[in-house]
């Protein structure tokens, strides 16, 4: 996204705003006749009696510029006597509206243009309430400003996934004069100080300059009850979400106790969990059960707020964290290990003997744990060695299934790391004696040939626990190439198929796979499933220099930046006699000199340096 399209955005929202303000109708009775007239951003109307008499209609926004439009029309009582009206619209400041019946003047009206940011517009906190109060609960995430944050450039992401992604921070001095207008606002509340504090606000991610702005904030002289009342104003009249964010933030530095059930609805809106759930925590007493009742009725990034804010200050509550804190949250471990800590999956496994329930609640945290991903890992838990000594000992007792027996193979994958690696870990949160007992439980449970056997019989028969299959025969360092051929020729869209053949690190294999992506055409029109498959085989033909030359040379010519930017980082690390001289070398220097992407342009002249 460019600044193209955010000055196409900003200027379709400015446009939206004008057109709302502008948008009039009045209407009068003259002896018996109704007369209307509609004034709108690209037309104004005049009608008597329900028929359109007059009509002025633009085809652009600037033919605003001028001050003034007229309707002129005639129309005929019962008597069968002739009718003149005469309408005037416009201003620049105010709009005036005349109107003359056979000039006889019949109304003059002036109205301020004020182009307020909230006006013409649906609050989002009532919006949300009123979901609320009819339905004790909100049945759709959608908020009324998604128009004006969202289009063809903008994708809509999951509420609460915005704040996540931002990184950037606000210019300097932002935060001061936020304040100083806040402040303003607040000794002489007024449309002018409200509309100031406001346009500073919604443009702006309050994540970006939050905790400047509380401790700047904290540190100034103000009449409390005259702040609660202005931040109460903009949550009641906010119609957009950073404006509610706001303040949400500044109902949390002082007392708001008699706020707090509505502040537990505001919660249940994602986009909002977290500044609500500040604000619960920080204004009002008591507050745990108000969080615990949030993260049991949230999912996603706003479950994952509410699991950071809610302490286990019972064992229900810390059951719960245990048992159900991962359900419906955000694929990856930040929450996991939230869970582990609070639930105290350490303490819970040392027992002699614990539940079917509880084995399976530290099998879902532990594989969470253990996700690579963007978050913490398993590296970051203090206590990793002791609970996967303990999970993998409990095991013995509790693995039944292919799925619990997939757990202890993400285990024994985690195990593998090189020496420095382990270096590091037995220096922080694991001890010798854990990493071998972990080792010995695996093997000691894998001695049953019952697992392998459901893995097979799944890769055979079945459809469903494929994954865990895959990953147990690979465990056992099965033979499964016949198996997983067949099943590529069955769907050639699946990539986990094509993966979990790369392990036999073979090169007939992998030009036996790339055939199979003959079916899919120039590449041009990809699936999602199928450009995964030619993803993952252009990260696995790096190990294979020289081989698939064909299929690169098919990638490259694909109108796909991204595609033709992993080509060639497959081919860079090729010996260049492999494909110098061929049609490689020619689309590489094509795209050196004339790419549109300028990653696309750099890394071809890499490859040709």
């Amino acid at each position: 996204m460019g600044f193209k399209e955010e000055f196409k955005r900003e200027m379709r929202n400015i446009q939206n705003d004008v057109a709302k303000e502008v948008e009039k109708y009045w209407v009068l009775d003259f002896e018996g006749h109704k007369i209307e007239i509609i004034n709108e951003m690209l037309e104004e109307v005049l009608k008597v009696d329900g028929e359109i008499i007059a009509q002025n209609v633009r085809k652009s926004i600037w033919s605003h510029i001028l001050p003034f439009s007229t309707l002129k029309g005639t129309f005929h009582s019962s008597s069968g006597k002739k009718h003149k009206v005469f309408v005037k619209i416009g201003g620049f400041v105010k709009l005036n509206v005349t109107v003359k019946v056979d000039g006889k003047e019949l109304l003059h009206d002036a109205m301020k243009l004020q182009f307020l940011p909230w006006s013409n517009k649906e609050f989002i906190v009532p919006y949300i309430e009123q979901q609320f109060h009819a339905n004790q609960k909100l049945i759709t995430k959608d908020l009324p400003d998604d128009a004006f944050l969202y289009d063809e450039f903008h994708p809509k992401h999951a509420p609460g996934f915005a704040d996540q992604l931002h990184t950037e921070e606000v210019t300097p001095f932002y935060t001061k004069k936020l304040i100083k207008l806040f402040l303003e606002q607040i000794n002489n509340p007024t449309d002018e100080t409200r509309k100031a504090t406001y346009e500073k606000i919604k443009d702006e991610k309050v994540i970006s300059y939050y905790y400047e702005f509380l401790e700047q904030f904290s540190g100034i002289e103000k009449e409390e009850s005259r702040v609660k009342e202005e931040a109460i104003w903009l949550l009641e009249h906010a119609a957009h979400r950073e404006v509610v964010k706001f303040a949400l933030v500044i109902l949390g530095t002082g007392n708001c106790e008699e706020l707090k059930e509505r502040l537990k609805i505001i919660a249940l809106h994602e986009e909002f969990t977290g500044v609500a759930l500040f604000a619960l925590t920080n204004g009002t007493t008591s507050s745990n059960e108000a969080v615990w009742y949030i993260a049991k009725n949230v999912t996603g990034w706003g479950k994952l707020e509410a699991l950071n804010f809610l302490d286990a200050t019972n064992e229900d509550i810390r059951q719960w964290i245990l048992l159900e804190g991962l359900k419906d949250t955000v694929p990856g471990n930040a929450s996991a290990l939230i869970c582990a800590n609070k639930g105290k999956l350490d303490i819970e496994l040392h027992e002699s003997a614990i539940s079917e329930k509880v084995f399976q609640g530290a099998g879902t945290i532990i594989l969470a744990l253990l996700y690579e991903g963007s978050y913490q890992t398993m590296d970051d838990y203090e206590y990793a060695g002791q609970v996967l000594m303990r999970y993998t000992y409990h095991a013995k007792t509790h693995c039944r299934t292919l799925k619990q027996f997939y757990i202890l193979t993400q285990i024994h994958e985690y195990l593998q790391y090189d020496e420095e690696t382990w270096d590091d870990r037995f220096s922080t949160n694991w001890k010798p004696h854990e990493k071998r007992a972990v080792e010995e439980n695996i093997e000691d449970i894998a001695k049953n040939p019952e697992y392998l056997q459901q893995a097979i019989d799944t890769l055979n028969h079945g459809v469903e626990d494929e994954d865990y299959a895959i990953a147990t025969a690979q465990y056992y360092h099965a033979d499964i190439t016949n198996i997983m051929f067949e099943k590529i020729k069955a769907n050639p869209e699946n990539y986990k198929y094509y993966m979990a053949l790369f392990t036999a690190e073979n090169e007939q294999i992998i030009e036996q796979l790339i055939k199979f992506t003959d079916s899919f055409g120039d590449f041009n029109d990809l699936t999602e499933n199928q450009k995964m498959v030619v993803l993952v085989l252009l990260e696995e033909l790096d190990q294979y220099d020289g081989a698939g030359l064909k299929f690169l040379i098919k990638t490259l010519k694909t109108a796909d930046y991204h595609l033709q930017y992993i080509a060639m980082q497959t081919l860079c690390r090729y010996n260049k006699s492999s494909w110098q001289g061929t049609e490689i070398e020619q689309l590489a220097l094509r795209y050196a000199k004339e790419a549109k992407d300028k990653d696309v342009k750099e890394i071809a002249k890499q490859l040709l340096a």
